[in-house]
């Protein structure tokens, strides 16, 4: 008899590249996986499919902003936990915080286990945009709801160190990783001249504008710059079609395909936000994977890793050290030789194989104990 997993997100899943993977690897393993996906921008099918795991999604008024998000999300809430209820389930898993009291009720009401996966430190991730009590209300939810948790899953040491004293059984580190693409072109790292790549969010405080600012005035460099977000209006009237390019939203095949052939990713983030401090962003590991040399901040833990792994360049944001850094990226021998260092880090360690196995590890313990 297969176990019935239902994942929700509070987005679209246009797909959403984690929970893709994570769905993709319990389907494989048997499980019957539906993805409830929240459509606040109205305009994908309501039933869908990927890769095995069913897709529902729920629509309610538009919610692209903040605003819209706090109006429409109660409808959300309502609407889920009705589908929820009306469905056969096994297991309930919360992807991130804006997800977890609704799966903590339907995890209560169905006396069904349940999983917490936080993609990131909410609280913090918020801050810059709310009042300073709502973060603090929201970490004091999480922590509660954390202890009735029956497995707590997370990307990074970092969070996986806040998390534990209120994890009943520990916290199981999956971090953004995937399997070393066999289909895509080795990268061919020649002369001088530079293209970069940025492909993530379009937020404040990952030095995006910054970057894109300064690479104007670089000469014999290309940067390429993928996304959405609140800045695609700014990094749209910036793009000039040659030397800044704005590509819009990729399908993930498609950004691998861009990152194989782009020199150098862009993935600096403000240490002055908390939650970026605990954050390695997926185009790090992806890029490791690749073999193409990774550009990051310091005071972050995607600046540790690189640094330790020899992946790529770490600075403290400025002009001026940007600057430096791509004066030291245009020699190709040091291209390759990070771009081969993360290669080796990724086949050892940071590759989707392991991160699968914690993952199929941790549910067929909380299913052996929910039959006990």
């Amino acid at each position: 008899m297969h176990t019935n997993v239902l994942m929700i997100v509070t987005n679209a899943f246009r797909p959403d590249p984690r929970v893709a993977k994570e769905a993709e690897a319990l389907t494989q393993e048997g499980y019957d996986v539906t993805i409830l996906a929240w459509d606040r921008e109205r305009v994908f099918p309501e039933y869908d499919e990927y890769r095995g795991a069913k897709i529902l999604r729920i629509r309610t008024g538009w919610a692209g902003s903040m605003f819209s998000f706090l109006i429409n999300y109660p409808l959300f809430f309502i609407k889920g936990l009705i589908t929820a209820l009306y469905r056969n389930i096994d297991v309930v898993h919360s992807h991130d915080f804006d997800t977890l009291p609704l799966a903590f009720i339907i995890s209560w009401l169905r006396r069904i286990p349940l999983v917490f996966d936080a993609h990131e430190n909410y609280a913090c991730m918020i801050s810059i945009d709310v009042p300073h009590i709502v973060p603090r209300i929201v970490l004091r939810i999480e922590n509660i709801l954390t202890r009735r948790a029956d497995l707590v899953i997370t990307v990074s040491e970092v969070h996986a160190t806040h998390m534990i004293p209120n994890a009943r059984h520990g916290v199981i580190l999956v971090e953004n990783c995937i399997n070393m693409p066999t289909d895509i072109p080795e990268p061919i790292f020649e002369g001088q001249e530079l293209k970069l790549l940025y492909v993530g969010t379009l937020e404040p405080m990952r030095y995006i504008i910054e970057s894109i600012d300064v690479t104007r005035t670089v000469n014999d460099c290309i940067y390429k710059v993928a996304g959405w977000g609140r800045l695609e209006e700014e990094v749209r009237k910036r793009a000039d079609d040659k030397q800044i390019q704005f590509l819009g939203f990729l399908q993930h095949k498609d950004m691998l395909k861009e990152m194989a052939s782009c020199d150098v990713v862009i993935c600096l983030l403000d240490p002055s936000n908390r939650n970026y401090i605990g954050n390695s962003p997926t185009k790090i590991y992806e890029a490791m994977s690749l073999g193409i040399p990774v550009l990051t901040t310091e005071g972050t833990t995607s600046g540790d890793l690189v640094n330790s792994e020899g992946c790529g360049l770490v600075i403290e944001w400025s002009e001026n050290n940007y600057r430096k850094a791509i004066e030291v990226f245009r020699d190709p021998s040091r291209r390759v030789g990070m771009g081969e260092a993360g290669r080796i880090a990724a086949k050892r360690e940071y590759n989707w194989d392991n991160m699968k196995q914690r993952l199929l590890d941790g549910y067929l313990r909380i299913l052996e104990d929910n039959d006990n």
